[in-house]
């Protein structure tokens, strides 16, 4: 893979986790009555979803409707079948219950999204 693939990959996950942590930060000061911040960081995770869309699209990432049902259902379907169970066991097993839990909700989600794909894909034969 040539380093600018590398690059884009990289600069994509950035994009998308700094997104995540400003909204919680948004979250955060809300829950502090700090409106106009949340706000600030309402608008900077909105920058940082452009980026990443703008860097998904030069690495040709989003194809069909078609295929990128198939795409996410077989993603899902990884979460459920190796990635969650992994992650369930060995939260428990360091006594971390607040992880396991959070993983078993996304788990428990994650057949729900698999099966919204797949029933889409078959609606679209």
């Amino acid at each position: 893979m040539a380093k600018t693939d590398e690059n884009l990959k990289i600069a994509f996950a950035d994009e998308s986790q700094t997104n995540i942590e400003y909204l919680a930060y948004a979250h955060q000061a809300i829950n502090e009555g700090l409106t106009e911040i949340a706000q600030l960081f309402r608008e900077a995770a909105g920058a940082e979803v452009v980026h990443a869309l703008a860097h998904l699209k030069v690495m040709d990432v989003v194809k069909t409707t078609r295929e990128n049902l198939k795409e996410a259902a077989e993603g899902e379907n990884l979460e459920i079948i190796s990635m969650y169970p992994k992650f369930i066991r060995e939260a428990e097993k360091e006594g971390r219950q607040d992880a396991a839990q959070s993983f078993r909700i996304a788990f428990e989600r994650e057949k729900h999204h698999r099966d919204m794909f797949r029933q889409a894909l078959k609606q679209m034969k």
